[in-house]
């Protein structure tokens, strides 16, 4: 079997691209890789948007029909930081409302623990920042 490198990108559906980029952007300071408008087979369009962050890249889609989708569910996508806490607070000055008030902290997530905080993005998709320490 030939090599696997690792993950290449995580595929989000959502209903205005434009609005997805420039909160993606603006907010998190994704930069945007490569556009492209896909025709399928029945004769609709989908937009596709490629944004990238380190080394997250995410793929933007949005259907010209926006279907019930049966395929499985992605509960969340964590960004890896630095800084939580300097991260949470140039968040917060950019309009983010985080789920809870207070950085999670465990233990026993990863052999120093690890610090989580969750928010949501402009299709309700489910975001983490996220520090190992």
């Amino acid at each position: 079997m030939a090599k696997m490198e690792g993950l290449a990108h995580i595929g989000v559906f959502v209903s205005d691209l434009q609005k997805s980029k420039k909160f993606y952007e603006d907010i998190l300071d994704f930069k945007t890789i490569w556009e492209c408008r896909v025709k399928e087979a029945d004769g609709t369009t989908t937009d596709v948007a490629f944004v990238q962050n380190g080394c997250l890249t995410l793929e933007l889609v949005r259907l010209e029909n926006l279907q019930k989708r049966t395929d499985g569910i992605v509960d969340h996508i964590a960004m890896k930081v630095e800084d939580i806490e300097a991260v949470k607070e140039t968040l917060i000055s950019r309009g983010i409302a985080f789920e809870t008030n207070e950085v999670v902290f465990n233990a026993d997530v990863f052999p120093n623990g690890s610090k989580w905080i969750l928010f949501r993005g402009p299709d309700y998709e489910h975001l983490e920042l996220t520090e190992v320490l």
